[in-house]
């Protein structure tokens, strides 16, 4: 718990509180899995959820959520051992849509890319969703080094492709600028 109450200090005891049912899931899930790097991959949802909370300021269930989402999505097992009312219907649904957006793999090209997106906004009734889904690209693209190239490639050609235009039209202009930037070191470096 001392954990989550460093990362999310601006939270009441009760967000903090769900913000830890959250993540000790998540924990338990992801014990075995690991970042390239050999980190524990928990870094990657602590990551994506301090980006959500502190950068782009969502409520603690979203934060949640990114929990959950990570748990459930590498342990499908998971969800239905998750007691009823533990979590909210709209938390649940948030992590099932991260789900849904996750599973989808894209193409390389724009044609595909604008499908995509619709894929995106489609599974994103919850506007939380695309937010939190741009938190997650964000620690992926700030951690790129991380992956293997062939994986790097990919991430920052769908980065470009589909996760910029979409920070550009919700006006997220800081996350957007930060994306580019990274895009373009790494451009620039692999050249």
């Amino acid at each position: 718990m001392e954990r989550i109450e460093s990362l999310y200090p601006r939270y009441d005891q009760a967000g903090k509180e769900l913000i830890y049912k959250a993540y000790t899931i998540a924990e338990e899930a992801l014990k075995d899995k690991v970042r390239e790097n050999k980190k524990p991959f928990i870094e990657h949802p602590l990551g994506v959820a301090y980006i959500v909370s502190n950068e782009i300021g969502l409520r603690y269930e979203s934060v949640a959520a990114v929990f959950l989402h990570e748990a459930i999505r590498f342990n499908p097992d998971i969800l239905p051992q998750i007691p009823k009312g533990k979590f909210s219907d709209e938390i649940i649904n948030i992590a099932l849509s991260l789900n849904k957006i996750a599973a989808i793999k894209p193409k390389e090209t724009r044609l595909e890319a604008e499908n995509y997106k619709r894929l995106i906004l489609s599974y994103s009734k919850d506007p939380r969703v695309t937010l939190i889904k741009l938190a997650d690209r964000l620690e992926v693209m700030r951690n790129i080094y991380l992956l293997p190239k062939s994986s790097q490639e990919r991430k920052v050609t769908e980065t470009m492709l589909l996760y910029i235009p979409i920070a550009h039209q919700l006006g997220l202009y800081n996350l957007k600028s930060e994306l580019e930037n990274i895009f373009f070191k790494y451009v620039v470096l692999r050249c």
